[in-house]
């Protein structure tokens, strides 16, 4: 005997029930609202759902977004950076204009008030060897530079011209173990002879009497014995006076007033006193 309802008819009947039931929740819905406190307990069941779902492509957003930011701040600091270094390379620049600015001033200054023909030279080479105290001058024979011509800076005397080039000069410093210049106390009138031992800061007065009439910080200067250099350029200052007990002279010791491993500008006495 067949079954009065077939499963394949109870599940249609199942079916229209269903469709029957939500048309008319939809309906009721639409109509009248019924069903947003039952929207809500299930929007808000459902919250965690949706934050677990979306938390992978949210996590990609925030791993991109940090990734660009990284980048470009890298290349922030890149650029800042390199900006930093130029700057820092303009400020050396403008600060060594400054000081030869500066230097060129005290220069035109000296000009001024010596009565005497004076030749703006810059310094190209200085002797890399420690007992050889020679610099290598922009001026030679086409601007009017002879051997034996004084050299000065804005502070007082550098040396003398030892060898001429057309375009060029070498300088030997008064500071040379090779080097005597006539000179004398400014306050006593005591004369010497300034010797180079061999080092830029250091200048020695020697065979003077153990009685002499010298005290530190006493200015020396050119005597104009010779007549190579005329009288009263600053040459040093006295830093030690040394006196040995039975010895008949006094050792002293100066400091250039030039200092004479940090010049640039110089001037070259190229009257006619500094070229006899």
């Amino acid at each position: 005997m067949r079954p009065l309802f077939s499963q394949t008819s109870v599940a249609a009947v199942r079916l229209m029930i269903a469709a029957t039931f939500s048309v008319a929740v939809m309906f009721i819905d639409v109509r009248f609202d019924a069903l947003n406190g039952v929207r809500q307990v299930v929007k808000t069941m459902l919250w965690p759902v949706e934050q677990l779902a979306a938390l992978p492509s949210v996590t990609v957003g925030h791993i991109g977004n940090w990734a660009v930011g990284h980048s470009r701040l890298v290349e922030r600091l890149e650029s800042l950076a390199l900006e930093n270094e130029r700057l820092r390379t303009e400020q050396l620049k403008l600060q060594t204009l400054r000081a030869e600015n500066s230097e060129l001033r005290r220069l035109l200054s000296v000009r001024e008030r010596v009565n005497e023909r004076l030749l703006q030279a810059q310094i190209q080479r200085l002797s890399n060897d420690p007992f050889v105290h020679r610099a290598t001058i922009n001026r030679g024979q086409l601007a009017g530079v002879v051997v034996g011509q004084p050299v000065l800076s804005a502070d007082g005397l550098v040396g003398q011209v030892v060898m001429v080039y057309p375009h060029a000069s070498d300088v030997l410093l008064m500071t040379d173990s090779t080097h005597q210049l006539p000179v004398q106390v400014t306050r006593t009138r005591v004369r010497s002879i300034a010797m180079g031992v061999g080092r830029l800061d250091q200048l020695e007065l020697r065979n003077l009497p153990d009685t002499v009439d010298i005290v530190i910080g006493d200015l020396i200067e050119t005597s104009g014995l010779g007549g190579r250099f005329q009288p009263g350029i600053p040459v040093a200052y006295v830093t030690e006076v040394i006196r040995s007990p039975g010895q008949p002279f006094v050792r002293v010791v100066a400091e250039p007033v030039a200092p004479l491993s940090r010049l640039s500008l110089l001037m070259v006495d190229v009257s006619e006193r500094g070229g006899s």
